[in-house]
């Protein structure tokens, strides 16, 4: 007979990709409560990755999964794009084996060969931050309460339960558009 505790653990990771991000976004300027540090990194508008790479000896990434999916209209309008198919491709951004970021991005499909598509393990901010041609938009913030269904990732990864800050934007390049949203796990340098 299996424990119950074995029971929490396999039900935990049983999860369904993609995950949600649907929060309460907002923007920067509408958001005050937050500390120097939490600051310091929702509002960094260079590479997340570069940044976390600075902070460890070992930088890693583990992607969860990458798929096609259809975008809905919503989607499509935060993106402004016609396109009714994207790839969804998650990471965690690991920085010496240590879980700091869960990562989303929304990849809309084209008929031209896309160099951000099938990047497999190689961070995605290490390919577009190389590009001059890179714009962001408005960085958003949101939070995730204990109740949110990206909880169900702090579990599969044995970490300790907290409300946790995200953010997220739409980037572009050569009239490409996709969106990053980045989540910081319990743990994370932003939190300290």
């Amino acid at each position: 007979m299996l424990s119950s505790r074995w029971f929490l653990f396999y039900r935990a990771i049983v999860i369904t990709y993609p995950l949600s991000i649907s929060a309460n976004w907002q923007s920067t300027s509408s958001v005050s409560d937050l500390s120097s540090a939490e600051q310091e990194w929702l509002f960094e508008p260079n590479s997340l990755t570069a940044k976390l790479k600075s902070k460890s000896q070992i930088f890693s990434v583990k992607v969860l999964s990458e798929q096609l999916f259809t975008l809905s209209p919503e989607q499509q309008n935060l993106l402004s794009c016609a396109t009714q198919t994207a790839i969804n491709r998650e990471v965690i951004l690991l920085c010496d084996n240590v879980p700091m970021v869960y990562a989303q991005s929304w990849l809309p499909k084209s008929d031209a060969s896309n160099p951000l598509h099938n990047i497999g393990e190689r961070p995605l901010g290490d390919v577009i931050f190389q590009d001059p041609a890179l714009k962001r938009t408005e960085i958003e913030i949101a939070s995730f309460n204990f109740s949110h269904s990206i909880q169900q990732l702090v579990t599969l990864l044995n970490l300790p339960n907290r409300d946790l800050l995200g953010r997220r934007s739409v980037f572009s390049l050569h009239e490409y558009q996709f969106l990053v949203c980045e989540v910081f796990l319990p743990g994370a340098y932003l939190y300290s």
